[in-house]
């Protein structure tokens, strides 16, 4: 790939609208710069590797990184249900120790 040929970040973002205080997303910076990765080089063809089994290597590789992806998604949301029950129960046990405090305090 020829130097002329590489878009910086700053490139990439500049063509993706945003909104104020939106970050970029990796898949938007993947869709944007992928098209690059695939123009084809002017070389002789005995250099370059099986086609077929390069992109047999590829749909895997592809496959593999979306399940994972899925499965991050996945984690992180069952990780923001667990923060959410974390801080129900710490606002509990404040309410509870408050009503403690109060019982305690009167006398008998």
């Amino acid at each position: 790939m020829k130097r002329h040929d590489v878009k910086t970040v700053k490139d990439v973002q500049g063509s993706v609208p945003l909104k104020a205080g939106q970050k970029v997303s990796k898949r938007a910076l993947r869709n944007d710069v992928s098209p690059m990765i695939h123009q084809p080089e002017t070389s002789n063809s005995d250099s370059l590797p099986d086609s077929s089994a390069s992109g047999n290597e590829y749909r895997a590789l592809r496959r593999k990184y979306l399940l994972l992806e899925e499965e991050s998604f996945t984690l992180g949301r069952d990780l923001r249900e667990v923060e959410d029950e974390v801080k129900s129960l710490e606002y509990e046990k404040h309410a509870l120790l408050d009503k403690l405090l109060v019982l305690e305090g009167r006398p008998d």
